[in-house]
């Protein structure tokens, strides 16, 4: 899939796992069960698009797992940054789509501090300023 077939959809997708597979590798199926939730409220999901909303998270897990493990922190950040460019996209649309990010990191229950340096390193690529840590985030997230 070439990136000209990526609808807003996938890059939302995208953003959703990357997020959970580089904050926790093993993916629950509570966090797996809140991104597909996520993604079916941005899609307005409904007998009529099901099939595309299937077809969506397919695509984009496949997109993500066929990236290199060292391209993956890079390309989810590149993404987020160009969401935040999405024309319509409002600052309450990159809130809400931030506040996503931090239901899917406590779907399991905890919000790690690695979940919450990731968290806080989006919503910078989302031009939302806010500070979940503790500490100061400037240094490369080991991955």
């Amino acid at each position: 899939m070439n990136s000209n077939q990526h609808t807003t959809y996938h890059l939302f997708c995208f953003v959703y796992l990357g997020f959970a597979h580089l904050s926790n590798e093993n993916l629950s199926e509570k966090v797996m069960e809140e991104i597909e939730r996520k993604v079916a409220l941005w899609m307005d999901v409904n007998p009529s698009n099901i099939v595309e909303f299937n077809r969506i998270l397919h695509e984009t897990s496949d997109w993500y797992n066929n990236l290199k493990s060292e391209e993956r922190l890079e390309t989810v950040l590149e993404i987020a940054k160009s969401i935040k460019n999405i024309e319509g996209f409002t600052l309450e649309n990159r809130k809400a789509f931030l506040s996503d990010i931090r239901d899917i990191a406590v779907a399991d229950g905890r919000f790690s501090s690695t979940e919450k340096q990731m968290h806080d390193i989006i919503g910078r690529e989302l031009g939302i300023n806010i500070m979940t840590t503790d500490k100061n985030i400037k240094k490369k997230l080991g991955f």
